[in-house]
């Protein structure tokens, strides 16, 4: 009963530190990347890395709250919460980005060891999709700003 669930599982290691399809992996992305490089922004409407890793650890946590249930839990589009500004960052401050999205991917492994795949059909509490849609967006989402991150670091090496 959890054949898709441990697809998915699968899927989410492989896209963060794993073999990714489509090229490497975010982690692999991130690796040898500076605080400096981090909140390098080439233009004034163009999110940075580091804001790229805040907006992809909230949009985990989101899933992460919803997978158990939340209902009160949300992120509005285009909010401080979905898109915060990061402009200035110590090498500690950089590492703790890091970090945490470290411990959201672990999180996320360790909730799913817990799931079932009848539940992917479920509805998401306070959304029109199921579990299924948000854990696929999940990786789509990442897959794309982890392509955003990869060419704003080649700018700079």
């Amino acid at each position: 009963m959890r054949v898709e669930v441990e697809r998915i599982t699968g899927l989410l290691q492989a896209i963060y530190d794993g073999e990714a399809w489509h090229g490497p992996s975010t982690r692999e992305i991130l690796t040898d990347v500076t605080a400096e490089m981090a909140v390098y922004r080439p233009s004034p409407q163009v999110h940075n890395i580091a804001e790229l890793v805040v907006h992809l650890t909230n949009w985990r946590v989101f899933a992460l709250e919803k997978l158990t249930d939340s209902v009160t839990y949300d992120i509005i589009l285009n909010s401080e919460a979905d898109w915060p500004v990061i402009n200035e960052l110590t090498e500690e401050g950089w590492q703790e980005k890091l970090e945490t999205l470290q411990d959201t991917q672990d999180e996320l492994l360790e909730t799913l060891s817990r799931i079932h795949t009848p539940k992917l059909s479920d509805p998401v509490p306070g959304r029109r999709y199921n579990y299924y849609t948000l854990l696929h967006g999940l990786l789509h989402h990442e897959a794309y700003h982890s392509g955003q991150m990869a060419h704003l670091k080649k700018m700079l090496v």
